[in-house]
């Protein structure tokens, strides 16, 4: 059995260096994929979001509070309007994401503590856009209100500026962002990101690893054809992996905080877990182009089905209860913890425990497959050959 293993591993090997397409779809692809993933989020937050502003007031007080957004990073100030109809046509036409209107008498109505209002408007058809453009503008107009406040105690109750600016900030808010400080997109995402590429490229190359043809021996021999193909993709799968972590660590900096060596372990334990439930598929489902299809169902799309982007505890129970079936769950999450919190090995054990489960489980099946399926299929071909003689 352990030869036949290792003579599965070596054939696969010499595929690999002879026709290029196991190298090109597990280790080229991830790799050209992290670096465009890395390179896309390289500014870590949404910036020059387009906005429009409609000054109804214009006094020192409205331009100044239009000039605080038209400074900042997040936002460009791209369209100064005389009407509302002219800013739901931008909108409409997705020239801008977020509008600004000051009403009339803006400056006066402050002065006489009338609490005018400013309306913020945002485009709810680009969700991450909108999320971004709302926090942003609510830090800015807060700051702003906080100065006017203390301005307008100072003037109309005749105090110290030190006194107005304690009564207008008699009670303080503080807030603390822990782990990912400067909210970056890509230290949210690329971690999942590049995972969920590499393990496509495990489950579309184990699809079509099983062929009829190699299939030599009786029992022992198939089980060995199965543990040697479910080994080399293990590894190549986990090589890729690695250097996922690595690319997104050292060359687009996302702090990697955890222990190499646990990242290593749990992505070669993740890369069998996808390499033996394809391998299985691809023992059960005979027809290639099938096989295929089924594995890219079921793991392309696992970034949403197992709460990477959106949260599992938002999902209907069905879909959470799903969700945590996919060997993605196990690492998505602990991976974007290594990074970003260093969570170590303890924290994640009892993921690893049920990948381990997971992968005897299913290569139990598998070895089924191989066993009977394929034998049977041996036979039924030797009947007919054997009639064939006969006759």
């Amino acid at each position: 059995m352990s030869s036949t293993m290792l003579k599965t591993m070596k054939r696969e090997w010499d595929k690999m260096i002879r026709e290029k397409m196991i190298f090109i779809v597990i280790l080229f692809i991830p790799f050209l994929v992290n670096i465009l993933i890395g390179f896309e989020f390289s500014k870590n937050q949404i910036q020059n979001i387009s906005m429009a502003i409609y000054d109804q007031d214009n006094s020192s007080l409205s331009r100044m509070i239009a000039q605080q957004f038209a400074e900042n990073e997040i936002f460009h100030v791209n369209y100064y309007i005389d009407n509302s109809e002219q800013m739901k046509q931008l909108f409409d036409e997705s020239h801008i994401r977020v509008g600004m209107i000051i009403p009339k008498n803006f400056s006066k109505d402050v002065a006489e503590l009338k609490s005018p209002t400013i309306m913020m408007i945002y485009d709810g058809s680009h969700m991450s856009i909108a999320s971004t453009a709302k926090s942003k503008a609510s830090e800015i107009l807060l700051t702003l209100k906080t100065g006017i406040l203390i301005k307008l105690i100072e003037g109309k109750l005749s105090l110290p500026a030190d006194v107005a600016e304690k009564m207008a900030l008699s009670i303080k808010f503080s807030n603390r962002m822990l782990y990912n400080p400067a909210k970056s997109f890509k230290n949210f995402l690329n971690p999942g990101f590049s995972t969920a590429i590499v393990q496509t490229a495990i489950v579309l190359m184990g699809a079509v690893a099983i062929r009829t043809e190699e299939i030599e021996g009786g029992k022992r021999n198939r089980i060995g054809y199965y543990l040697g193909k479910a080994l080399f993709y293990s590894i190549m799968g986990g090589i890729s992996l690695i250097m996922s972590i690595w690319i997104q660590s050292n060359i687009f900096d996302i702090p990697f905080r955890g222990q190499m060596r646990e990242a290593i372990l749990l992505s070669f334990v993740l890369s069998m877990a996808v390499a033996v439930f394809s391998l299985t598929i691809s023992v059960w489902v005979k027809h290639e182009m099938l096989a295929t299809q089924i594995n890219a169902v079921l793991f392309i799309p696992n970034t949403i089905m197992v709460g990477y982007t959106w949260p599992l505890i938002a999902m209907p129970k069905p879909y959470q209860i799903l969700g945590r079936l996919f060997p993605f769950y196990r690492y998505a999450d602990n991976l974007r913890d290594m990074f970003l919190k260093g969570s170590s090995l303890s924290h994640m054990m009892k993921d690893i425990q049920w990948l381990i489960i997971y992968i005897a489980f299913v290569s139990f099946v598998g070895l089924l497959g191989m066993i009977f399926f394929r034998k049977t299929e041996t036979e039924e071909l030797g009947k007919e050959m054997e009639a064939i003689v006969l006759s």
